[in-house]
């Protein structure tokens, strides 16, 4: 397998994502406004549940969030993957998982689709995506958690 940051698809994602850092006007503030980051995220809801269930898996509702788990391991990334407000997994539902991918459905809410190469130019190493920092490295499994005392 090759190198993924080589990738053409992380390349595009990386180039779109900095044009849209860099023109931070008004195509981007459009892109992202309400309306349109809400349309956006439903309809990425809707085609990550159509996934889900082709691949069988299991459907449950956790606060904003539909959970589906059972799925086989190439269907996601990582331990799961959050698209729109639906979470894609084997068996990565723990409560402070959870947590940290609802995080991830509110992004999609406030970015719509454009998330996707905003997410891909933050880059893969967790511990230095935006993303990941905001929604929890220790929650999302990428750090280990503080001991308690």
């Amino acid at each position: 397998m090759g190198d993924r940051r080589s990738s053409p698809l992380i390349a595009i994602g990386a180039g779109l994502g900095a044009l849209g850092r860099r023109a931070g006007g008004p195509a981007f503030r459009a892109a992202t406004a309400p309306p349109v980051a809400k349309a956006g995220a439903a309809l990425a809801t809707q085609a990550a549940r159509l996934w889900g269930r082709i691949l069988g898996g299991t459907e449950r509702q956790v606060g904003e969030l539909t959970v589906i788990s059972g799925l086989p391991s190439w269907a996601f990334g990582r331990g799961g993957t959050t698209i729109g407000s639906t979470y894609l997994t084997r068996d990565s539902d723990s409560p402070d998982v959870l947590e940290h991918e609802d995080v991830h459905r509110q992004q999609w809410e406030r970015y719509g689709l454009w998330f996707i190469p905003m997410y891909v130019a933050s880059g893969t190493e967790a511990t230095k995506n935006r993303f990941e920092i905001e929604a929890g490295l220790e929650k999302g499994g990428y750090l280990p958690k503080p001991r308690q005392q």
